[in-house]
């Protein structure tokens, strides 16, 4: 497990700053050290640090990242192998690199394969996990490193929070919509058939890396639903983030390398900023759930098979949109912008023969409700957000049955 790094006494409220990353200290301990590898030569990749009350952890963005972790982890201080949670798709583009190099530096490692898929966060890939570390005979110094997209990390780190009261675990996100979201802020958890992430826990990780290099092997789908959620981002706290996704976005999705990481680096950014003011979600980190109220109860109300996590959240905004300009004041133009950005990304799934009265039965058991006021997130204008959960329901409700006719029938 690592050593505890020395904490920065820079105020809570600072945005993360993105620096250089320097060449790689030697005098490894354990494994690392008998191996007797040199320091890695230097490479430029951008690092944010994650600035929480008691605690910290670095974000590594960056190509490379994924041939380099061994090293990379060792000098963060892990000095036992971990135990790799994965899906078979993932394993089979990236693992033998991944493998390598932590094999070079930790000896053999144990790897836990579960389903793709958002319907397999669930009780029983949990118990199968739990299984794996049992196998590898975790203790209180092993630790978990997820290696996949948004479900693997969710599910893994909630794992890692709850084998043995809780054992350290890192993010390895392989998909575009991980990097910038899931991978970043500690939430981690499973669904029940009644909705998403009803089961969780706040369990952050000790070090995220990105290898933005691995989104190239994405499908064209998986990519759009990493856009989806930077869109989301620009939305509601950058205008400039936005404004260039309007204009570069055809080199963001031919996976130009300085137009990813940008994107990669500026979304990771303002989700740490929020993060770092508001880690338990209990004010200022509500609005990241811009687009997601009326997401997840389009997930549950179709058992997590007809969209990705994105294209959700996409048909999430363009609803906070259309209701945003009706109580928030959100101009024409601006809801006309938002809705064409999503529209240039995808053609997102359609919304037919999806049961209005189960999505709204799925709204208003959302984990944000209060009272059973449903909360939504809504944006007067691009860039700025406000929280309000004082809406009517029978409004609500009509508003909600009558966005799914309207875009049902396109």
């Amino acid at each position: 497990m690592p050593r505890q790094a020395a904490r920065s006494r820079g105020s809570p409220a600072e945005s993360p700053k993105v620096i250089r990353q320097r060449p790689f200290r030697s005098g490894l301990q354990g494994p690392a050290a008998a191996a007797g590898f040199r320091a890695l030569p230097r490479q430029v990749m951008k690092k944010l640090h994650i600035e929480l009350e008691d605690r910290g952890y670095p974000v590594w963005i960056g190509t490379g990242l994924l041939r380099s972790s061994g090293r990379l982890l060792a000098e963060l201080g892990f000095d036992t192998p971990p135990i790799v949670i994965s899906n078979a798709r993932v394993m089979h583009l990236h693992g033998k690199a991944l493998l390598g190099s932590l094999q070079e530096v930790f000896g053999p490692v144990h790897a836990v394969c579960i389903g793709d898929g958002e319907r397999f966060k669930n009780h029983t890939t949990l118990n199968r996990i739990y299984d794996g570390l049992l196998r590898a005979r975790a203790g209180r110094r092993s630790w978990v490193l997820a290696f996949g997209g948004g479900v693997v990390g969710d599910i893994a780190g909630f794992a890692a929070a709850t084998f043995l009261r809780g054992i350290p675990w890192v993010g390895m996100p392989t998909t575009l919509v991980a990097q910038v979201d899931s991978s970043v802020g500690g939430k981690v958890g499973i669904n029940l058939a009644q909705g998403k992430n009803l089961i969780g826990a706040f369990h952050q990780p000790s070090a995220v890396l990105a290898d933005t290099t691995v989104l190239r092997t994405l499908p064209p789908r998986e990519l759009a639903a990493g856009l989806f959620e930077i869109v989301k981002c620009g939305a509601i706290r950058s205008r400039a983030l936005f404004a260039y996704l309007e204009r570069r976005l055809d080199a963001v999705m031919r996976s130009d390398p300085e137009a990813v990481e940008r994107v990669v680096v500026d979304a990771v950014r303002i989700k740490a900023g929020i993060v770092t003011v508001d880690e338990r979600e209990e004010g200022a980190r509500m609005v990241l759930n811009f687009g997601h109220t009326v997401g997840h109860a389009l997930e549950a109300a179709t058992d997590y098979r007809r969209f990705k996590h994105g294209e959700a959240v996409a048909w999430g905004m363009i609803a906070a949109a259309g209701l945003a300009k009706a109580v928030s004041g959100l101009s024409s133009q601006e809801q006309q912008r938002l809705v064409s950005l999503i529209h240039r990304i995808e053609r997102l799934p359609g919304l037919r023969r999806i049961s209005s009265a189960r999505v709204w039965h799925a709204l208003q058991r959302d984990k944000k409700s209060q009272g059973g006021r449903i909360r939504m997130i809504l944006l007067p204008a691009i860039g700025r957000t406000e929280i309000v959960d004082g809406l009517n329901p029978a409004q609500l409700r009509r508003f909600i049955f009558e966005f799914l006719k309207k875009a049902g029938r396109k």
